[in-house]
């Protein structure tokens, strides 16, 4: 049981999906909640993440940021930023970067322990990927595809972007693993929420899919019942 917001992509700077700040904002039962940033897929480069950031604050959140490539940080200091929020949000990017770079860390460790504690986790593209047992990304060699193990909390492989011919890749590509896909639009939110599924969608829609490993990895659309997963969990 725990509080997961999933976004498969979007954009920022013309408030898109900035929407889906204030839905992840209503998840935590905090009066003025703590919201802190991991840029970490993004080599922790922010330039353009501050239309979400000020979206987090907008909807009366505190908002901060966790630089995990400053290797001046401590592993206190790590521990200390990851369970004092009340809210994360992990930024797109590469997305083996991100999980290498939390392994490092030992943020992995701390974020789990933030999860079982109730904070809700949330985030974009490779830091929506990162919930999941594993994510499907171009972060390989020349944009190749490649599948990333991740933090584990929600048992299927994620794949973002889904709108995208290059990213449909992933139907054919899923048949290869021992395991259920979920894959998600731009302007698509999937939301775990104490044991319910739930969506939304940014102001362009998008949708959500399944990929069943029992029925030969057929895709199905999932928008309208995103509960469905329960039973899949």
């Amino acid at each position: 049981m725990g509080k997961i917001a999933a976004i498969g992509g979007g954009r920022y700077s013309d408030g898109e999906i900035t929407s889906f700040a204030g839905i992840i904002r209503s998840l935590s039962h905090a009066k003025k909640p703590k919201m802190l940033f991991l840029p970490t897929a993004g080599r922790d480069n922010i330039d353009g993440d501050e239309f979400m950031l000020d979206a987090f604050k907008d909807s009366g959140c505190e908002t901060d940021i966790l630089f995990l490539t400053d290797e001046t940080l401590s592993e206190e200091q790590i521990k200390s930023a990851i369970l004092g929020a009340d809210i994360i949000y992990a930024g797109g990017g590469d997305l083996v970067f991100l999980m290498t770079t939390l392994r490092k860390t030992k943020a992995d460790i701390y974020l789990k322990q933030a999860y079982e504690k109730g904070t809700v986790m949330s985030g974009y593209s490779s830091g929506s990927m990162c919930w999941f047992d594993s994510g499907y990304d171009d972060c390989g060699e020349n944009h190749s595809f490649v599948f990333e193990d991740c933090l584990g909390i929600l048992p299927f492989c994620n794949c973002p972007h889904f709108e995208s011919e290059h990213w449909q890749t992933f139907i054919e590509a899923i048949k290869t693993r021992d395991q259920h896909g979920v894959a998600a639009d731009d302007g698509a939110m999937l939301i775990y929420n104490e044991g319910e599924f739930s969506f939304a969608r940014g102001n362009d829609g998008g949708d959500v899919y399944l990929f069943d490993k029992n029925d030969s990895h057929k895709m199905i659309k999932i928008s309208d019942n995103p509960n469905i997963l329960k039973k899949y969990l």
